[in-house]
């Protein structure tokens, strides 16, 4: 059988069979399926795009150890779209404690509703960042580069590897000078003293190739060292065969280290400079040793000096409450208002063993103040009253260890009461602030009581201060 196609209709096809020769009639196929539409078209969903980029703000002066520092963070987008679900962390090293964390926003963004450790913002918008200020202590142990780190997380960020940024510190030790005297030596009469910020007033002054340290606490020292003259700044290095400044040989160079009235006239040492680090030809930190013998005598006396300028702490102010057991007038019954009592024991050089009331109606008194120091007058006496330096105005609690104004330990603050034709040579003592009101900086009120002993004796001038101006 042969089969033929013949072309037909476009919407049909007929297949003919024919038969050799037989009677076979002809069968035609059904017509063929409609063809099938195409689908219609999905939009496009463009792809979202944002680049959460974090950056840092190293902290460019230093700070000693123990005090604070603020770190400056910024998480911006710099992508074409808006973030969402952006997670942020900010982490300190171990050497420091996280303290408070401020936010500022630009370009639309919002801060996160509650600002710490871990943080979540819902939408970051195109152009817009958040800037944290992340405030720290260090701790002891934190000396050398420590630092804040922020972080964050966004599922759809284009460039991960910008998404964490870290601000630094350098922690220096705080200032310290150290003197260990051998017995026999006549400067530091074979005692060991240590000096901070906390405890006394240190000045150090470089000019040049010289050195000069002054040491204002319980004790006063004054220092000069002179390198030698082929030297224009001072070097790390060791230097010997040192003499007495500003006796000296220029060539091999000068040393003197003297106070509390004693001092060498000859005197031979040496000075080991190990660090010194200048900023624009201005001494911003030393440390050296040094170790010098009065009189060609084999006792010395050695020290140690670490100084850095960024080392701006000073000492603890007045305790508040004051401790317990310190004198107060219960005994008496004292006026309301306006009065000064004094009280002495027998054998008080100041107040003669007498007892004293003065009243604004029996005695013509004057007290006035000058920042952090009082000052009273009445009847021929007079006294001093002053605050550590660390405070500007007066402050209620308990002033101790006192040593004699003006000649007094700044750090700790000072007191004196004389008079009458008598004081005291070396006194020590405290006072108490029970209360005091200011306006402004000008004193308003105060209520005072202390307690003072002349050239170290048990016998004690006391006495109360209550005055309104």
């Amino acid at each position: 059988m042969k089969i033929r196609m013949l072309a037909a209709a476009a919407a049909s096809v007929v297949l003919v069979a024919c038969g050799g020769g037989g009677d076979g009639g002809a069968e035609t196929s059904s017509s063929a399926p409609p063809p099938v539409a195409p689908a219609p078209s999905q939009p496009t969903v463009p792809a979202v795009r944002y680049d959460i980029a974090v950056t840092a703000v190293d902290v460019t002066t230093p700070i000693v150890v123990g005090a604070a520092t603020a770190y400056v963070l910024t998480a911006a987008n710099t992508g074409p779209d808006a973030a969402t679900d952006v997670a942020l962390a900010v982490t300190a090293d171990a050497q420091q404690t996280l303290g408070q964390i401020r936010c500022s926003a630009a370009g639309g963004a919002t801060c996160p509703a509650n600002l710490g450790a871990s943080m979540s913002v819902p939408s970051l918008p195109s152009g817009g960042s958040l800037t944290f200020t992340v405030s720290t202590t260090t701790t002891s142990a934190a000396l050398g580069t420590v630092g804040g780190t922020l972080t964050a997380t966004a599922a759809k960020d284009t460039a991960a590897a910008n998404n964490s940024a870290r601000s630094t510190v350098q922690v220096v030790a705080p200032n310290r000078i150290t003197l260990t005297s051998d017995a026999g030596d006549y400067i530091g009469q074979g005692r060991t003293y240590s000096y901070t910020n906390t405890n006394a007033t240190m000045t150090l002054s470089a000019n040049g190739r010289r050195l000069g340290v002054n040491v204002a606490g319980d004790q006063d020292w004054f220092a000069t060292f002179d390198l030698p003259s082929a030297l224009t700044r001072l070097e790390p290095g060791t230097y010997t065969n040192l003499t007495r400044w500003p006796f000296h040989v220029p060539a091999n160079g000068g040393l003197d280290w003297s106070g509390e009235g004693r001092g060498c006239n000859t005197q031979v040492g040496s000075v080991t400079i190990r660090s010194a680090t200048y900023a624009a030809d201005v001494l911003q930190a030393i440390d050296l040793d040094f170790e010098q013998h009065c009189e060609g005598a084999v006792p010395a006396l050695r020290g140690q000096i670490h100084w850095t300028a960024y080392d701006s702490t000073t000492g603890p102010g007045p305790v508040n409450p004051p401790p317990a057991g310190l004198w107060s007038p219960t005994n008496i019954t004292l006026p309301s208002g306006n009065h000064i009592y004094l009280v002495s024991d027998s054998g008080d050089y100041i107040g003669a063993g007498g007892t004293y009331l003065y009243e604004p109606g029996t005695a013509t008194a004057t007290v006035t103040s000058n920042g952090r120091q009082l000052r009273v007058s009445v009847d021929g006496w007079f006294a001093d009253f002053v605050g550590m330096n660390s405070v500007p105005l007066l402050q209620p609690g308990y002033y101790g260890n006192l040593q004699r104004y003006p000649f007094h330990n700044a750090s700790r603050g000072g007191l004196s009461w004389s008079g009458n034709g008598r004081g005291c040579n070396t006194l020590s003592g405290w006072f108490v602030v029970d209360e005091v009101t200011y306006v402004g900086t000008t004193l308003k009120s105060i209520d005072l009581r202390f307690e003072q002993h002349c050239e170290g004796f048990a016998a004690a001038l006391r006495g109360r201060v209550r005055w309104a101006l």
